[in-house]
């Protein structure tokens, strides 16, 4: 099983009020370790250097830290840090600059190992199980009836690792090597066991990371944070669940966004869902070596045609001239439009257009209920602290007041 290796949020989705008719954009990153297997094995003896401390205390690290040579190029070296005990002795081995280190140990995560507690991190589950998958290997399950906004998973990583590609591969596997057998065993053992991307076996750390990494921003620099309980979760292109990293707890969250029976597969998107048929064919073929083979892909360009519906639909609804043709009608058909594809993981922007409709007619009622829908959608997806919703930004309880309010005429 495989997933994509990014995000704070697969994509950053942003609203067309303020922005393009289409209102996503797919923030997308580069991963660590992908590299043409078909190139030569560049055989390079690594510089294990351990990191200068005049000390021996090395707190919140157990091991005193293993470091490559200076890199121009980012104007630091990488070292290996481990803490055996963080995250209720799970475990954590990150390959990162000294300094990167430094705001991690002083991160809230390690000066208060209850702050995980506080956000039930790590608690084994029984909502889930695996088991294999025809065609895409192991899977998880619902153990239980899952309802919409209820967590799958919330865990901290095991490794975590600097998003470079200047390190020649074989030098760069002999420090993940490191990193990984310092690990705890169960841990280690769990690293392992995932699927790697691509068959090499003198860089068997790189092709897990490639195939199970999640994009994890640490002070500004690109790192990927391997999870082991997500990374068993397949992709479908309407999936019934979402997920979103918290770079400052350190932690990565799944979260039902419909309802999900028991025994039900639980999936989360690899690829940008709003993107069409081909689009999403060759980023997942290209990223993770599949076809995906879901529902929606089963119809192919059919079903390009609800997403065509959306741009169109949008466009429409973020008309204000007096020639709009914007109404009610429109904006319930574009909500109904994307419940119909499964994208209920995506809908605040949907939500917020109706919203703005409804306010612009002078309908507080219905305003109210799109507007609620639309901060609920956004909590969901980004996770509690409420994000920029744009042009519905300040319409909660200032329905008269907000620049929308009986703009267009009832149709």
């Amino acid at each position: 099983m495989l997933v994509l290796p990014a995000l704070a949020a697969i994509f950053v989705l942003l609203l067309c009020l303020k922005t393009s008719p289409s209102s996503f954009v797919e923030a997308q990153q580069d991963s660590l370790g992908r590299i043409n297997v078909h190139e030569l094995l560049q055989l390079v003896e690594p510089n294990l250097l351990s990191e200068d401390n005049n000390t021996n205390d090395f707190a919140p690290w157990s091991y005193k830290p293993i470091c490559t040579r200076f890199i121009d190029s980012i104007g630091s070296k990488l070292c290996v840090y481990t803490s055996s005990t963080f995250g209720n002795y799970r475990g954590l081995s990150v390959f990162t600059t000294p300094e990167i280190s430094r705001k991690i140990a002083a991160s809230v995560s390690f000066r208060s190992p209850k702050s995980l507690a506080d956000h039930a991190l790590n608690v084994v589950e029984s909502r889930w199980y695996t088991k294999p998958t025809p065609g895409k290997g192991l899977g998880m399950f619902a153990g239980d009836h899952i309802r919409p906004g209820e967590r799958v998973t919330a865990n901290t990583p095991i490794l975590i690792a600097y998003t470079e590609g200047f390190l020649p591969k074989a030098e760069r596997e002999e420090y993940l090597r490191i990193a990984v057998d310092q690990l705890p065993g169960p841990t280690k053992k769990s690293l392992l066991e995932l699927s790697t991307l691509y068959d090499d076996r003198e860089i068997p750390i790189q092709g897990i990371i490639s195939g199970n990494a999640f994009d994890l921003q640490i002070d500004g620099n690109g790192h990927l944070a391997v999870f082991p309980e997500a990374s068993r979760i397949n992709h479908a292109c309407s999936p019934n669940s979402q997920f979103r990293v918290d770079s400052s707890l350190l932690s990565h969250y799944v979260v039902a966004v419909r309802s999900i029976d028991k025994d039900e597969e639980i999936t989360i998107a690899y690829s940008n869902p709003l993107e069409d048929h081909a689009q999403r064919q060759q980023h997942l073929k290209q990223s993770f070596d599949f076809t995906c083979r879901c529902l929606r892909c089963s119809q192919g360009q059919e079903a390009d045609a609800a997403l065509n519906e959306i741009a169109e639909l949008q466009l429409i609804l973020s008309d204000w001239t007096p020639s709009s043709e914007a109404s009610i009608k429109k904006a319930e058909k574009l909500v109904k439009t994307y419940q119909d594809l499964g994208l209920e993981g995506y809908m605040d922007p949907a939500y917020c257009h109706a919203a703005l409709m409804y306010n612009s007619v002078g309908s507080i009622r219905g305003a109210k209920k799109y507007i609620d829908l639309a901060i609920e959608a956004n909590k969901l997806r980004l996770g509690p602290k409420l994000s920029d919703l744009g042009a519905c930004d300040n319409m909660v309880d200032e329905f008269q007041s907000h620049w929308s309010w009986r703009r267009r005429k009832p149709v």
